[in-house]
């Protein structure tokens, strides 16, 4: 029986890891009942109690032993996988990043109607679209004051630096 154990256990940490995602319906989080935690635990707990009992430790005994393995194994796993996911990055931008960032006017924007402009974010070109109160060509440089959408923001002709003359 704790061979059975082991091997459902180890299928399922073996899906959950390859097949990252599909589970997630029947997933908790990255908390200690995850599904990868739970599958460490019980592959863990089938094998080491089907061993124990292999070299003639009472199945009790060999239970306990098993269940206190794949508590260990359990709690490693969750470290683990929480580790690997704070190390995963974003290039997401996001409508706060923007706000203050400096743009370029590829497509001309009327007054009060929308054009496009361009930036680049995580060394990723992002195009936008962009509304102004008054006109604004294209080639000018602009600042973002307002995210309106995820793809959409208001802007405005930015300023000289002070001192430059122009």
């Amino acid at each position: 029986m704790f061979l059975v154990i082991g091997v459902v256990g180890g299928v399922l940490l073996l899906l959950s890891l390859v097949l990252d995602g599909i589970f997630d319906a029947f997933d908790f989080g990255d908390g200690p009942l995850s599904l990868t935690t739970i599958a460490a635990f019980t592959a863990i707990f089938g094998f080491t109690a089907f061993g124990l009992v292999g070299v003639g430790v009472a199945t009790p005994i060999a239970g306990l032993l098993g269940a206190a393995a794949g508590v260990l194994g359990g709690a490693a796993a969750w470290w683990l996988s929480k580790v690997i996911r704070s190390a995963e990055s974003s290039t997401a931008v996001t409508g706060d990043e923007l706000v203050g960032s400096e743009a370029g006017v590829v497509l001309a924007i009327p007054a009060g109607g929308l054009g496009e402009v361009a930036l680049v974010r995580h060394g990723e070109r992002v195009s936008l679209a962009a509304t102004a109160d008054a006109a604004i060509a294209r080639g000018t440089t602009v600042r973002i004051v307002q995210t309106i959408t995820a793809t959409s923001v208001r802007v405005e002709v930015a300023q000289a630096p002070a001192g430059t003359g122009t």
